[in-house]
């Protein structure tokens, strides 16, 4: 080895360019062997025969070629991820154009047709615990090819199913599938990502939820206008085989984290049936075929089987999940604000249909469309709120999205009273705007405040709110809205009996001319207007609870038993 060579002599030393040997040291020693470029890496070869300078480089230079592949996967993952959960988001809402075409199809009642449309969310709901449980045992990869599977399956049975009860049991079998997509997809993003990037790729889910539950409609009303209406579940087939294809190409196989809490057989079965009989009373709300002390009871006995499981998860020592996260006021006051979003939300795009529809007479596909500046308002806000929540911290971005989102109703509910589609468009614009400012911050704080082994169990919980109080948006504010358009509609001139119902009274008197077609858009007019108003004193509640809750500075510690801040 020749250390400072002499003038005549020119060692093969590597350029000053080299990525091994870089700066000023290289200009003092000449070095004949790699990556040794200082006087400490000489010494350092002398006594352990290897330079550990070369060794970190090598390192940083394997580290560095192998980030464009990493970056691709990654990216690959996300996409895929998202796909999926847009089209579990698209379920929700696109079969709301249909359900006249399913109803002449199948024979069946608006009523049936609507328990079909509410089967999913239920099943959805009432699983996702569960669901979550097994996505932290078995690991995310697994537990999104099955949820994927499950949901393809349905959908393809749903397409050609020959009466309302099999379309009714492949709802439910989606709602399965959707149970295990979304804790799964939660996980995955734990595993996959740094915590920047999880705030960034978290703030794109409210974007691509919302496009989902927007684009739904018009999506099936496109597809309506020239197939039955089995093609609205068909389009989901090949959506399920490329997410398949992206499990088994980009998603990498790994051994789930370690769960030390053993199952919970008693807390699973408690908590399935309170929820799936609390969400059923909900649903059943609407339906007058039903005598009011059984629906009555339903919720009860569901709220108490709720309180039952409550008392048994405190009690037991192995917990189905641990309720001490609703100790910690960021997680409980992120899925207040979730919870209040969604009903907004779900009970609007459901009231819009209803609006374009029977208030204004558009076609499906026209109606599909009148919600695009709901889509609009979600894109353009789930862009700007890191930046958003950046500059004003998350508390007060979240409130402002469900100020937005209360403004929004009220708007909805002004045109509502004479029929505008503008006032409307302006409405759902700020609806859109809300739930794209505050999803993406209230899913941050809800998934910093779990421990990675909680991930997939975690996550479940906010998103079985979101659909119990999305199934409530949908059934209060559509409970309000045919109350009010039955008290209107048997106020005014003889009409027939049938005409109670909102879509018979349209076929029978909106195609008219003279009093009653005028007495039927009023008494559309009067059902939408207090529907409106009911979501936004939802949004208002949760807004003042939020604002209470939610501590202006948040934390994000993983262990629920030592949280100090924020409790």
């Amino acid at each position: 080895m020749h250390v400072g060579g002499t003038q005549g002599h020119q060692p093969e030393s590597r350029p000053a360019s080299s990525p091994l040997c870089r700066g000023a040291e290289q200009r003092q020693f000449s070095i004949q062997l790699p990556g040794i470029c200082t006087f400490a890496d000489a010494v350092d070869f002398l006594v352990n025969g290897r330079p550990q300078a070369l060794e970190k480089i090598e390192n940083q230079m394997s580290l560095t070629a192998s980030r464009p592949k990493m970056v691709s996967r990654t990216h690959g993952v996300v996409a895929t991820a998202y796909l999926s959960l847009f089209m579990v988001s698209a379920d929700n809402s696109i079969i709301n154009t249909a359900v006249p075409r399913i109803s002449a199809s199948l024979g069946a009642g608006t009523p049936d047709v609507q328990f079909a449309i509410d089967a999913y969310m239920l099943v959805f709901a009432s699983s996702l615990i569960i669901a979550g449980s097994v996505v932290d045992r078995v690991g995310a990869r697994r537990s999104y090819a099955v949820g994927i599977s499950v949901f393809t399956a349905a959908s393809l049975l749903g397409a050609f199913v020959p009466s309302v009860s099999a379309l009714v049991l492949s709802r439910a079998g989606m709602g399965i599938g959707a149970a295990f997509i979304v804790p799964s997809i939660f996980k995955l993003f734990a595993q996959e990502l740094t915590d920047s990037g999880r705030r960034r790729v978290l703030a794109l889910w409210p974007a691509v939820v919302g496009l989902g539950v927007a684009v739904g409609p018009v999506l099936g009303g496109l597809l309506l206008t020239r197939f039955r209406y089995g093609s609205i579940f068909l389009i989901n087939v090949p959506v399920g085989v490329i997410a398949l294809l992206g499990t088994a190409t980009l998603i990498r196989r790994r051994d789930p984290e370690p769960i030390t809490r053993r199952p919970d057989p008693v807390g699973a079965v408690l908590l399935l049936i309170g929820v799936a009989v609390f969400a059923s009373a909900i649903i059943f709300a609407v339906d007058d075929r039903l005598p009011g002390w059984l629906r009555f009871g339903l919720g009860a006995v569901g709220l108490l089987t709720l309180i039952g499981y409550t008392v048994h998860e405190r009690r037991t020592d192995r917990p189905l999940f641990d309720l001490g996260y609703f100790r910690a006021r960021t997680f409980t006051g992120a899925v207040v604000a979730m919870s209040g979003l969604f009903f907004a939300l779900f009970g609007t795009v459901f009231l819009a249909g209803q609006f374009t529809q029977y208030g204004l007479g558009w076609s499906p596909l026209q109606a599909g469309a009148g919600l695009l500046p709901l889509a609009v308002g979600l894109t353009v806000a789930s862009l700007s709120c890191v930046a958003v929540t950046a500059r004003i911290g998350a508390k007060a971005t979240v409130a402002t999205g469900l100020g937005l989102g209360a403004l929004g109703c009220a708007l909805c509910a002004m045109a509502a009273a004479d029929l505008r589609y503008p006032l409307l468009a302006a409405g759902l614009l700020c609806c859109g705007l809300g739930m794209g400012l505050s999803v993406g911050p209230a899913l941050t704080l809800i998934v910093t405040s779990l421990r990675p082994a909680d991930a997939g169990v975690g996550s479940s919980v906010n998103a079985m709110f979101q659909q119990i109080w999305g199934a409530g948006g949908v059934a209060v504010m559509g409970l309000v809205f045919s109350a009010g358009y039955g008290t209107r509609i048997e106020s005014g001139p003889d009409l027939p009996a049938s005409a109670r119902s909102v879509s018979e009274g349209y076929d029978l008197l909106a195609h008219g001319s003279g009093q009653a077609a005028t007495w039927f858009a009023d008494s559309v007019s009067s059902g939408l207007v207090a529907a409106w108003i009911t979501g936004a004193a939802v949004a208002s509640v949760a807004l003042i609870a939020v604002l209470v809750i939610l501590p202006a500075t948040t934390s994000t510690s993983a262990t629920p038993s030592s949280r100090k801040v924020n409790a």
